[in-house]
């Protein structure tokens, strides 16, 4: 519940001001919202969730009067929300009186239904989604809005949206489509609408330069408190999910949907990188100022991997997780399954060694001449 004053009859808000100097523009009546002086105005709100997965109902009530007039305007909604399978639905019931209490009834019926395909692991995951939004007055039908929206793209790069409306009262049908296409280095934005009387179309690029010690990064898009990730060698890595923001060949990427002043968890994802870089962790925590620039370092491992398959003198497999080392005693890998070495070096060793008993402190070694053959079966020596 809340309650407002407004002690001077000239008070107006920014967007009060916006509409008195176009007002010109518009067909205004006696009841203007904005010609209007408020005086007193006085809400309430309940919702309530049903038990039994029965849905949320929820009530409110709006009671405002002006300076200058008689009477009280007023407002009430009831809603019902629920939700079956995929489908969710909502009725809404509302009932107004102005200031001279003439009375509106206004009944919307909304339904949206989303699809999905794809697994996202051998598919690409799509996804659909449609909705429809019905209106009736007391002299029955007053429009229908029906909207399909979209995400598509091997990144999600590309959002899309079509609809159409129909407006009983003008007798009139609008269509219109939308367009949002996401690279790493710049949004596409692009529409187009069309009514009986009017078309209309519009389009906009945006993007981000940032100039740091580390390098030049170029972004599709910039707010006013952001972070730096940089997970050197890591190319490819998406971040938050973002299939589109994905780390450049320095393993950099720039990323802009921080809230300041709280935590926000910062995840690397390399499902669909295929970098060589081994990231070795990959979620770092912030808490920014407003207008913070945060530097958030990952910790990788840039060695070459490599793959060899090895077996003991006696073609038995080696035991699974023992360490690889190498002549110097540096660890550098473990034995996997099926007796599968995976190692990473700067440089390929003379040789490595695994142990064939640690209690024994037994070793075999395999020698390389400067050559690994990831084909190649090894014997222990």
């Amino acid at each position: 519940m809340a309650a407002w004053r407004y002690a001077s009859q000239d008070y107006r808000t920014f967007s009060d001001h916006l509409y008195e100097n176009d007002k010109h523009y518009h067909q205004s009546d006696y009841n203007d919202f904005y010609d209007i002086s408020r005086k007193n105005s006085l809400s309430a709100n309940i919702m309530q969730p049903l038990s039994n997965n029965l849905g949320n109902v929820s009530l409110s009530a709006l009671w405002r009067n002006y300076w200058g007039r008689s009477g009280n305007a007023k407002d009430y909604q009831f809603s019902y929300s629920n939700s079956w399978q995929r489908i969710s639905y909502t009725f809404s019931a509302s009932q107004s009186y102005d200031e001279n209490d003439k009375e509106e009834e206004r009944f919307n019926l909304f339904i949206s239904i989303p699809f999905y395909w794809g697994d996202d692991i051998a598919k690409t995951r799509h996804q659909i989604n449609l909705s429809n939004s019905t209106s009736f007055s007391k002299d029955g039908y007053s429009s229908n809005n029906t909207g399909i929206t979209g995400i598509a793209g091997e990144h999600d790069q590309l959002n899309y949206g079509i609809y159409v409306n129909q407006q009983q009262q003008n007798n009139d049908t609008s269509l219109g489509t939308n367009l949002s296409w996401k690279t790493p280095i710049a949004i596409i934005d692009g529409s187009y609408s069309h009514s009986k009387n009017a078309w209309q179309s519009g389009g906009s690029i945006s993007s981000g330069l940032v100039v740091w010690p580390g390098g030049i990064n170029i972004t599709n898009q910039l707010s006013d408190t952001f972070a730096i990730l940089d997970a050197p060698g890591l190319e490819g890595a998406n971040i938050n999910g973002q299939k589109y923001n994905r780390t450049n060949s320095k393993g950099q990427v720039v990323y802009d949907l921080i809230i300041p002043h709280r935590e926000n968890h910062l995840v690397l994802d390399i499902a669909n990188s295929e970098s060589e870089t081994e990231l070795q962790g990959n979620r770092q925590i912030i808490a920014p100022y407003r207008g913070a620039v945060s530097y958030v370092q990952f910790t990788t491992d840039q060695r070459k991997p490599w793959y060899i398959q090895a077996l003991r003198p006696d073609g038995s497999p080696l035991t699974f997780g023992y360490d690889v080392l190498d002549f110097q005693e540096n660890n550098i890998g473990v034995v996997g399954q099926g007796s599968r070495l995976f190692i990473r070096v700067d440089e390929i060793p003379t040789g490595i060694k695994v142990a064939l008993n640690d209690e024994q402190n037994l070793f075999c070694t395999i020698t390389f001449q400067h050559v690994i053959d990831e084909n190649k079966t090894y014997i222990y020596q």
